[in-house]
């Protein structure tokens, strides 16, 4: 979600594969098939990074053809294949079972005959919730059938299905719509047991052999490679695909007309990688979003790559700029500037002015908290060898002014950028001196095939240990899988509960409903008080996950500022572009059952105990916020 972040995952893409030569021997034998082997690949950038155990199935088709997006296949329906490769590509085999357990499905339209045709398709998966089955929460990736982004129509590929009885009608085509299983169009009979359907075919090809290659495709989520293309061309394919499928349009007030008008001059006359980047990463400036991502080696390596050796910077709640993080032997140091010292002055003008007028050169911001924090990680940035002038007040209270040569330092994008810690696990815990317990969830994209064991088994100690309350800590949690992160909310609820419906670009200027998320009952359940802490780097996942545990007045917030308000999914925007820039764009948005209302997304979660930032906060050594949530948690249990 990754959320930069990493958000909710339904996605895949269709790749072109050699057609399936039939012949009328094949289609003519009474055999069925028995093995179903084929490849799999998918060009989506975000899954290699997640650490997750995937797996081959053959999945009851029933809910997509319904468009009943509450269906759970159980896992008698489900059979499982064996893959050879990595998440990314490989080859599979699923031996077919000799009576599936699937959905009965009626085609003929006829009510008086009883449903007699299950159907399926072989897909991937990735495991994160529970056993090796596809359990309620999660969903397969990429399938053997070739779904329209847009609609999320059937379009093409195979499927498997078996009939109880000769004769049982199928569609025989796509009929006028060009889409499967919509009711337009012509039936055909099937023979009894397994076959493979080809949609590719006019009319459909009925395939009854041993083994069947049948080929898992991407049809959502696919990277939009525009590389090759000219500077000029890849810029109007990113923005007339954006203009589409960006989900945040209405609620941030955008002017497609001026934002073209804006960015289109600037492309056209880039006459390097650099200015184009430039060019690319004003959309940032324009369309307001955290899960808007430009990432360029190009402007790294000539615009950002000296720096002076202070390598972090806050903002404390009354607006003074503090420097929080120094390197050793670099021309800050080197002048005198100590940590805690306030940055007063950048080349003549107020720190906080500086800072404020920053541009987003690597990322967007969906929210004034989040988009200082970017701003902080190149204030000072600029190209090797390049001046710039500091006045600051030392702990003495005495003013200083220097002006300092940049070397090479990109220390403060690489902590602002890196979401490793000290800890080898994204799940880390232990019981306070107060008596709470505290898990650290350092995000909802790593080790995602263990995470919520690992989640539930903190949870369990803690609360055999006698806990006293639990403080769950998402500070920097930049997201990720958001059922992942709703499996860890349903620890702390009772039920299921629906917490939003997920709509996307529906190809003719609306947006559509694709379906919901919702908080997942898990074990063990507790019931007694919680308190969540967060920060600007809260967002995606993360964010979601705040939001679901304020319902119900669940858990206290705590933070010295609100999430970063950015919720978008991102799973079918990612894109290259020429001279290598990575830009993600999101495509979904979440919105509230009830309301219709987009949720968190430039707003935040706002913290119930705020805490400020001030001076003396950031020299302490104790961690304020962590200290708010205990004393807040203390009282509750208390009264």
């Amino acid at each position: 979600m990754r959320y930069h972040s990493l958000a909710i995952i339904v996605l895949v893409v269709a790749l072109a594969f050699p057609p399936f030569t039939l012949t009328a021997t094949a289609q003519q034998k009474n055999t069925q098939p028995r093995f179903i082997t084929g490849t799999y690949a998918t060009t989506n950038p975000i899954y290699p990074q997640i650490g997750a155990e995937h797996g081959i199935i053959l999945f009851d088709l029933y809910g997509q053809i319904a468009e009943d997006y509450a269906f759970v296949s159980p896992p008698a329906a489900q059979t499982l294949g064996t893959a050879q490769g990595d998440i990314t590509s490989g080859t599979y085999q699923i031996e077919l079972p000799e009576t599936p357990q699937g959905t009965l499905m009626d085609f003929d339209g006829d009510r008086s005959t009883p449903p007699g045709v299950q159907v399926f398709t072989t897909a991937t998966y990735i495991n994160f919730i529970g056993d090796e089955y596809i359990n309620r929460g999660e969903t397969v990736l990429d399938e053997s059938v070739h779904l329209e982004p847009m609609s999320y129509a059937i379009i093409g590929g195979y499927v498997l299905v078996w009939a109880v009885q000769d004769g049982e009608q199928f569609p025989s085509n796509l009929g006028p719509d060009g889409a499967a299983f919509t009711g337009d169009e012509s039936l055909m009979s099937l023979p009894a047991g397994w076959s493979v359907i080809a949609l590719d075919t006019e009319p459909f090809s009925i395939i009854r052999q041993e083994t069947v290659d049948l080929p898992i495709m991407e049809s959502l989520g696919a990277l939009n490679d525009y590389s090759s293309m000219s500077y000029e061309d890849a810029w109007n394919r990113l923005f007339q695909r954006t203009k589409e499928t960006y989900p945040f349009a209405a609620e941030k007030q955008l002017d497609w007309d001026a934002i073209y008008k804006t960015i289109t001059p600037l492309v056209k006359a880039a006459t390097d990688d650099v200015s184009f980047h430039l060019a690319i990463a004003y959309l940032g400036e324009l369309i307001p979003d955290t899960h808007i991502g430009y990432a360029s080696v190009s402007v790294l390596q000539n615009l950002l790559i000296g720096g002076v050796g202070i390598s972090a910077l806050a903002v404390t709640s009354s607006g003074e700029v503090i420097v929080t993080g120094l390197e050793e032997g670099l021309p800050a140091q080197t002048a005198g500037i100590d940590r805690y010292n306030v940055l007063l002055e950048v080349d003549g003008t107020p720190a906080l002015k500086a800072l404020d007028e920053t541009p987003l050169l690597l990322n967007s911001a969906s929210t004034e908290q989040s988009r200082r924090f970017f701003q902080a990680a190149t204030l000072l940035q600029g190209p090797i060898g390049s001046e710039v002038t500091l006045t600051w007040r030392s702990s003495t209270g005495k003013e200083y002014t220097d002006t300092l040569t940049r070397e090479f330092d990109a220390s403060s994008i690489l902590a602002a950028f890196d979401t490793s810690s000290n800890s080898d696990h994204v799940i880390t815990s232990q019981m306070l001196d107060s008596g709470l317990g505290y898990i650290s969830v350092r995000g909802f994209a790593e080790e995602v095939s263990t995470a919520d064991e690992l989640f539930s088994s903190a949870l369990q100690n803690l609360v055999d240990a006698g806990a006293q309350g639990i403080i769950i800590d998402v500070r920097n949690n930049t997201g990720g899988l958001v059922n992942l992160a709703m499996a860890m909310a349903g620890h702390f609820f009772p039920d299921y509960s629906k917490l939003f419906d997920f709509y996307y670009a529906d190809g003719q200027g609306g947006f559509a409903y694709r379906g919901f998320v919702e908080i997942l009952k898990g074990k063990p359940y507790y019931e007694g008080p919680v308190a969540i802490l967060v920060n600007e780097m809260t967002g995606s996942a993360g964010d979601l996950f705040t939001y679901a545990m304020t319902l119900d007045n669940r858990a206290l917030i705590v933070g010295n500022t609100p999430t970063g308000g950015f919720t978008g999914e991102v799973s079918d925007g990612q894109y290259t572009l020429p001279g290598s820039l990575s830009v993600q764009i999101p495509t979904g948005r979440p919105v509230n059952p009830v309301t219709g209302e987009t949720l968190i997304e430039g707003i935040g979660v706002q913290p119930d105990v705020v805490v400020p930032i001030t001076q003396e906060s950031l020299v302490s050594s104790d961690d304020e916020v962590l200290l708010a949530a205990e004393q807040a948690l203390l009282e509750f249990a208390s009264n």
